[in-house]
């Protein structure tokens, strides 16, 4: 059962002629394009959920030390006491 319901968003008037271009080329309308738009987005979370709170850079190098007893913290600490002590 489809249900829809109304949306309300305030973009950036730019943005907003940009976007109803490229609806237009897509031979769609906004609401399926947004429709579209959050879909893949909740589909890409639902598939990766921890991708959403790493920055790119975390993601880049996520799983590089695969050691158990690396402390983190005590790194960190290191890297600071060296940085500014030294």
């Amino acid at each position: 059962m489809n249900m829809d319901t109304k949306l309300t968003l305030r973009l950036d008037k730019e943005i907003i002629e940009r976007i109803k271009i490229y609806a237009s080329k897509q031979q769609k309308s906004l609401s399926a394009l947004t429709e579209e738009l959050y879909k893949a987005f909740l589909m890409k979370s639902k598939d990766n959920s921890e991708s959403e709170i790493l920055s790119p850079i975390a993601k880049k190098y996520k799983g590089i030390i695969s050691s158990t007893d690396f402390d983190a913290e005590t790194q960190k600490l290191s890297y600071l006491r060296d940085k500014h002590l030294a």
